[in-house]
């Protein structure tokens, strides 16, 4: 009995240390993307970057910082990580936001390049509405 009132002091005083994290890649994308959802985004953040720390070349953990910082209005950020994102897998969710993005900051031209890859690869009305966006439609 004394032995377990010395243990619970301890443990009530003490911290807990986690030498390595027990989610996995595709929990801390489920979990990044349950609090985007909710619109937490510096949360989503967070679990994408750790889902990234396991993963680097983790194309949807790539994708959807890219998301994240693009509703954040950092398109700057969002089009590094969507260029990222092209470099493991050419998809075309990909480069309708990056052409988004590239348009948000101004460059137009460039962004017309991106949407037009996007709809070679996929007829699609949000690509057409982004491409209508981008032309001033």
């Amino acid at each position: 009995m004394r032995l377990l009132v010395m243990l619970l002091l301890v443990t009530s005083c003490a911290k807990i240390v986690v030498l390595e994290d027990p989610l996995s890649v595709s929990e801390h994308l489920d979990l990044g993307y349950l609090y985007e959802k909710q619109g937490s985004l510096d949360l989503a953040e967070k679990e994408y970057k750790k889902a990234l720390k396991k993963d680097p070349k983790n194309f949807l953990a790539l994708f959807n910082l890219g998301n994240v910082y693009a509703k954040k209005g950092d398109y700057t950020v969002a089009e590094k990580f969507y260029r990222e994102a092209l470099a493991v897998k050419e998809d075309p969710d990909v480069l309708n936001n990056l052409a988004y993005v590239l348009y948000k900051q101004g460059r137009r031209e460039e962004a017309l390049i991106f949407i037009k890859r996007a709809l070679q690869m996929k007829n699609s009305e949000t690509y057409r509405q982004t491409l209508r966006e981008i032309e001033g439609h």
